[in-house]
This record gives structure tokens, sequence and C-alpha cells, in this order.
């Protein structure tokens, strides 16, 4: 589940700091996000916050717009040649599984929930990450609220099983997901969707609105869902050999900057899949917004409801989902 231009491959760049002064820690950093993208600008600002804050003692060196390969190629190479990531919430779940409990269909069903369950569990997470991985969890990110874009309009549980749908190939939360609604999904790269929805091969896709502008989805579909099927987190990663390479003196700030600059992150994501949407559903957009009827949503809201404890024990994370229903009085 994507955000804007977040998960454009196409265009390849590299962001990188000047020459390191002598004896300050340089960090390898990866992101699929495209240089010239608002997350990538951000990401670069990021790493010139820290220069600074640390008055060069810690150099992040970075390789924007996929230079170093997708997120599960990206998680291979952590400490093998890459220090740490900027992710979308599958690349942080495929270090740790129980970060996609943000992602569980209909559990967020508006930023202001998606913010209470990060806050709720966001120590937790940090804890998890001490515990059971080799990396450090330094910030929070998001691609967004996440609809359906169809050929045909989808208001209901049998509009959304009779629809041909795509999965982000290797994705297994979205799979999941999307089988507990008797939906096959079928699996693809990124770079294939276009001619699948061009030739026929399939007629659905999910993404923020951002993302499927920023993927040249939009252009052969007419129909977006009224309302949001779930959230799509991000979050950046380190590894804790490189952690521990950072100065004791300077964590904190690298710490405090990286969180600070996740929180931008968020808040450009949401201004981007805003105004994509309204772009797309407004005069000469071209997309059909589907108004999903009460009784409908609440349908399929059942199935999803009905569906998380399942998929809370494949991420490992009931105790993560308790305390995000907790605080979402779910």
């Amino acid at each position: 589940m994507l955000h804007l231009r977040l998960l454009a491959l196409a265009a390849v760049g590299l962001g990188a700091l000047a020459a390191t002064p002598a004896g300050a820690a340089e960090f390898r950093l990866a992101s699929i996000a495209p240089q010239d993208s608002a997350w990538g600008k951000l990401i670069s600002e990021l790493a010139g916050a820290v220069d600074k804050g640390t008055a060069g003692a810690v150099q992040f060196k970075l390789f924007l717009s996929g230079k170093l390969g997708d997120e599960a190629k990206v998680v291979k190479k952590l400490g093998r040649g890459v220090d740490g990531a900027f992710f979308t919430g599958q690349g942080v779940g495929l270090v740790l599984p129980a970060y996609r409990v943000q992602e569980l269909p209909f559990l967020s069903e508006s930023y202001a929930d998606a913010d209470k369950v990060r806050q709720a569990i966001w120590p937790d997470l940090e804890a998890a990450f001490e515990k059971d991985t080799k990396f450090v969890l330094l910030g929070p990110g998001e691609t967004g609220m996440v609809y359906l874009f169809s050929k045909k309009a989808i208001a209901d549980v049998d509009g959304l099983r009779a629809a041909s749908l795509w999965v982000w190939e290797g994705d297994e939360v979205a799979a999941e997901t999307f089988k507990i609604f008797g939906v096959s999904p079928r699996p693809l790269d990124l770079l294939t969707v276009v001619q699948q929805i061009k030739g026929g091969g399939i007629d659905t896709v999910y993404n923020s609105p951002g993302g499927a502008v920023a993927l040249g989805w939009t252009g052969d579909l007419s129909h977006v869902t009224s309302r949001a099927f779930a959230y799509a987190s991000g979050g950046f990663v380190l590894t804790k050999d490189a952690w521990a390479k950072i100065p004791e003196a300077h964590r904190a700030t690298v710490k405090k900057i990286v969180h600070e600059y996740g929180e931008r992150i968020i808040k450009q994501a949401r201004t981007d899949n805003d105004g994509a949407l309204a772009k797309l559903t407004g005069a000469g957009g071209g997309i059909s917004t589907t108004k999903i009827p009460d009784a409908k949503y609440e349908e399929l809201k059942k199935i999803a409801v009905a569906s998380w404890p399942n998929l809370a024990a494949k991420l490992a994370a009931k105790p993560f989902l308790d305390k995000a229903r907790a605080a979402l009085g779910k």
C-alpha cells in the first residue's frame, strides 16, 4: 500500500552528501522514494539536519529512487553494505511483521484513528525492535489511506468479489486481507500493473490517491471507493551495528531529528493524497466516486473485524492489536 510517488520506481536518482569529514560516521540509507518527490526532498532535508545537528559527526549518504532495489531487496542488503532505510509499511514489516498491525483492514478509518493507534503502540514497537530484531526503529512514516480504484464500481462485498484485483507481489498482509472478503488477488510487481490494467488482466488496484496517480494507474480506471479500506504506514530503521557507531553524545539528537521529519513526512503525505483525490474526482479528473452505502460499509467492516485476530496472530501482533483497539474503543 503506497504513497504519492513513493513507489514510482522509474526515476533513478542518488542523493548524497558532500565528502565526509575526517572522523565522521557515514551511513548508507536507501529508499524507493524518488529524489524529486516530496518524500525524497524531506529525506534529503533530514540528512542535512542530521549533518548540521551533529556538527558533521553523523553523515547520511542517501540512495533514493529505488537505486538499491525494491524494499524486499533492500531488506536483504541491510547490514551488508546498507545501514538503514526509509520504508513503506511493507518494508518495515519485513523486519518486524507486527509493525503492520497498523494496516489491518478498517482498523483505522481516518487519519485521527491512525494517529491514535501509532501513539498507543509506538513505545511497544520500539521495544520490540530492540528485543526481537537487529535494527533500531528511529521514526515513523506514512503512505496514506488506501482506496480501491477500478474499472467497474465497487460498492459492496459482491462487487469486491467480482473484481480482478491486483496485490503487490510479496505483500502477504494485503493478500490475506483481500482473501477474507472472498477475493483471490493476482500478485504482480509494480512495473507490470499498468500493462495488466490496459490488457484486462486486472481491473482493480488498491493504493493511496497520490500513489495511484504517480504510478500512472488512473488513466485506464474510472472509479474510486468513497471510503478507505485501510491505512498504510511507513518508517525509518537503522541496523543496531550502525546505531552503535553513532557517538553516544549525538544519538538523542539523531533520533529527535528523524522522528520530527517522520512526522513532517506524514503531514506531507496527507496533503499530497488529499490533493490528488480532489483532482482525480474533480472536473476533468476522469474518476467517479462510488458511494458505499452505510449498510454495505458495515457489512464489509464486520467481515474485516472478524479477521483481525487471525491476521494479528500471523503478524505476532496480538498485544499490539489489543492496545490499538483499546485506543480506538473498538
